[in-house]
This record gives C-alpha cells, sequence and structure tokens, in this order.
C-alpha cells in the first residue's frame, strides 16, 4: 500500500545464505533469496543443489556392455526414497521408495531404456545392460532419507562408444596393454579379461591356468604384458577400471599373424626390415643392442636416422615413411645379426626381435672357389715333382755305375728331396 509502482519496473539481486562452510559441500543446498532493488520487496526463497566438479564420475564403456552405477551405500534405509534421472528429464528412469514398496525401472520417453534397466535392491545401484550410444549422457541420482535434511546427490557423466584397439604382433612378440592409468590405488578395481574365458587373474597377478603363465601385471598401472606370445592368445582382451573418480571400459584385438622375424640376405645386397602395421600415434624406434637406428613418430611427422657411433651404418638406411619399414643396402658381414623393433602407442607397445644373415655374395664365393682350386693344383704339382725326384733317386740305386762307384749327383738328388719335403 502507498506504493505506485505497477510497472514492475525493478531488478533483481540474489541474495546467497548458506551453512557455515565457504566453500560448497557436496551435500550442500544452497538458498536463494530474490528482492527489489525498488519498489516493495517481494521475497521468494529456492533451494538449488551444488554438485562440485570433482563429485561428477567420468564413465567411459563399450557398446554391448554392462555397467554399474553405484550409489554407495551398503544398504537402504527404510525411509529412504531414490530416483535416478538421465538428462536433466523430470521423470525418473528408475526409483526405490522402501516405504511405498516401491522398486521400479522405466523405459524412458523414447524407450530407449527398455529391458535394460535394473535396480540393486539392497544398494539402490542402477545396472544398465547392454548397452548403445544413444545411452551416453549425464545420469543423476538423489538420495533422501525423511529423517535427514540432506540429499546425497550422484551425478555420472557416461559416454559409450565402440572404439576396439587392433594390435597386429608376430607369433613370439613381447606386447604391454596400456590401462592409462599412472598409479593405482589401494580401493581402485582393476580386471582384465580374455574373450569369454572371464577374468585372466583371479588373484592379483596369478594367472588363470597355466597356459597363461607368459603373462605379467605391472603393479604400479596395472598394464598387461604377454611375453613371447602364442598363437591361442590372439583374440579379444578387455580390461575395466573401477576408481573413485571413473569407471573405464577398454577393448583390444590382438591378431597374431605370420611374417618373417629372420632373413637371409647376400652381401652388398639391400634387405627391407617391414613392419606390419603401424597406428597414427605410433612411435616406433629400431635398434641394434640399445643403439637407435631409425626413429619414426607418424602423429608429429618425424622420420630420423641416426648416425651410430662407430659410422658402420653411414649412407646405409632408409625408412620407409609410409609403413616404417627399415632399409639397409649394401650389406655386410660385420653388420649386427639381432634388430629389435619397438612400437609404442598410449594404448600398447610391441617388442620384435628379427634376425638378419648377411651370407657371402655368388662373386665372393667364386674367388674362394678358384683360391681353393688354385691351392688345390699347386698341391697336385708339388706332389708330382716329389713323386719324379723320388723315383729318379730309386731309379740310381738299383743302376750303379760301371766301376762299382755311385753317381756323383746322387748327394745332390738327396739333398733336394729333403728341402722339397720338408
Amino acid at each position: 500500500m502507498g506504493h505506485s509502482k505497477t510497472d514492475c519496473s525493478w531488478t533483481v539481486r540474489l541474495e546467497i545464505s548458506r551453512s557455515a562452510t565457504s566453500e560448497p559441500q557436496t551435500l550442500e543446498s544452497i538458498n536463494y533469496r530474490s528482492a527489489a532493488q525498488e519498489g516493495p520487496p517481494p521475497e521468494m526463497t529456492f533451494t538449488v543443489k551444488v554438485v562440485p566438479v570433482d563429485d561428477v564420475k567420468s564413465v567411459s564403456v563399450l557398446v554391448g556392455d554392462s555397467v554399474t552405477l553405484q550409489t554407495g551405500l551398503t544398504d537402504i534405509q527404510r525411509d529412504a526414497v531414490i530416483q535416478w534421472r538421465f538428462d536433466h528429464q523430470k521423470s525418473p528412469v528408475a526409483e526405490i521408495n522402501r516405504t511405498a514398496g516401491i522398486f521400479n525401472t522405466y523405459d524412458g520417453a523414447d524407450g530407449r531404456f527398455r529391458d535394460r534397466l535394473q535396480l540393486d535392491h539392497q544398494t539402490g545401484s542402477l545396472i544398465i545392460k547392454n548397452m548403445r550410444i544413444t545411452h551416453s549422457g549425464l545420469y543423476e541420482a538423489d538420495i533422501i532419507r525423511t529423517s535427514s535434511k540432506h540429499t546425497i546427490h550422484k551425478t555420472f557423466n557416461v559416454t559409450v562408444s565402440d572404439d576396439v584397439q587392433s594390435v597386429s604382433v608376430l607369433q613370439g612378440d613381447s606386447v604391454t596393454l596400456h590401462t592409462g592409468l599412472t598409479k593405482i590405488q589401494t580401493d581402485d578395481q582393476i580386471v582384465w579379461k580374455f574373450g569369454d574365458q572371464g577374468k585372466l587373474f583371479p588373484r592379483l597377478n596369478d594367472p588363470v591356468n597355466k597356459k597363461w603363465t607368459n603373462t605379467d601385471l605391472n603393479l604400479q598401472t596395472g598394464d598387461l604384458t604377454i611375453r613371447n606370445i602364442r598363437r591361442y592368445q590372439h583374440g579379444d582382451y578387455k580390461v575395466e577400471i573401477n576408481t573413485r573418480t571413473m569407471i573405464l571400459h577398454r577393448k583390444y584385438r590382438i591378431t597374431i599373424i605370420d611374417a618373417v622375424k629372420s632373413v637371409s640376405v647376400k652381401k652388398g645386397e639391400t634387405v627391407t626390415l617391414p613392419i606390419t602395421e603401424i597406428q597414427k600415434d605410433d612411435l616406433i624406434l629400431w635398434m641394434f643392442g640399445e643403439i637407435v637406428l631409425a626413429e619414426i613418430h607418424k602423429a608429429a611427422q618425424r622420420f630420423y636416422i641416426s648416425d651410430v657411433p662407430d659410422k658402420s651404418f653411414r649412407n646405409r638406411l632408409q625408412l620407409d615413411h609410409q609403413t616404417g619399414s627399415l632399409i639397409i643396402t649394401d650389406t655386410r658381414t660385420t653388420d649386427p645379426e639381432e634388430y629389435y623393433l619397438k612400437i609404442s602407442s598410449s594404448r600398447h607397445i610391441i617388442n620384435r626381435r628379427i634376425i638378419v644373415t648377411v651370407g657371402l655374395s655368388p662373386g665372393a664365393i667364386a674367388g674362394i672357389v678358384v683360391g681353393v682350386l688354385l691351392g688345390a693344383a699347386a698341391v697336385v704339382v708339388v706332389g708330382v715333382i716329389y713323386y719324379r725326384r723320388r723315383s729318379s733317386r730309386n731309379v740310381n740305386r738299383q743302376n750303379p755305375t760301371s766301376n762299382g762307384a755311385q753317381d756323383p749327383g746322387d748327394h745332390v738328388n738327396e739333398g733336394t728331396e729333403l728341402t722339397n719335403a720338408s
């Protein structure tokens, strides 16, 4: 009364009143009050839930996977009400009301969740089965207890992809599959699976059976290494990672291919040490021992050939920029026999050993043969001379001169024979 303004020409400002702490907390509700700078102060209060960014759990899974979004509860209280929502939609996709005996899941407005949702009746966690890319989005859970003033709010940012990392290896290669973690925390869960066989490691670093004793787990990162890989170990590998801040599923498809791991070449010829397949982010090192011969980083378009310390490969190395193969020209018998290939990416590392045997060229072999023949001929000539001189001596002994004395030349012949024999 007494206020003549009817055009509502006032601007709104917001006053925030919050609990004693200055920083937003996970369970905190903030009360907003709107007040007019001019005219009567019409007041209206409403509550906004504040969810710190750190409390949004990232979930990255593969098409066809099942995933469980955890409430963090070990048991639902009798007066608890839980509602699960998808992408800020008003209608829940799942809800629990213990008091009313409600444990329901819904198909969603467009039916995308039909036959895919389950509720854990003990914890209230939401299970999504056989996921598709259309199930990507924000999932939120409100956990309310009527006896409490606070609402527990859980948020999951879910991404569904069909990404499968392909890895081509040779039988006998060593390959490491990365989890992407830098360090495992004590409460992190990491599970490696192979095909339909279930877990590879029921206990930490303890393979399922003897066929997998050539595998190791990195206790710092959870990476899986397969040494001297065998044919029966080709197929699909999957790692499921569950940490405080994320759920991550990764899939790798290992193909074992037939290729030459040992090469024979004649001296002076050119030999190519091949790579079967490389990805855009691969880092490739060609080495012998600890010495790097060549380096390729496809993403950075870097192709580098090293001049080794003893200069033995100077002007004799080339790189195939398309395949990453190493080409050695004018091969020599003094070249190394063992070469090592290391292919690294964000997802995997492959280690390979290639044996190169450099034999003599046809010309060199012909020269050796001629030399051997000439040597043999010389031995024959010496033998003939020796035989003739020996025969001559025997004849002289058997036919003495008429006066009964020996031919004065006998002594000379005996000396020559000794010299030749020696």
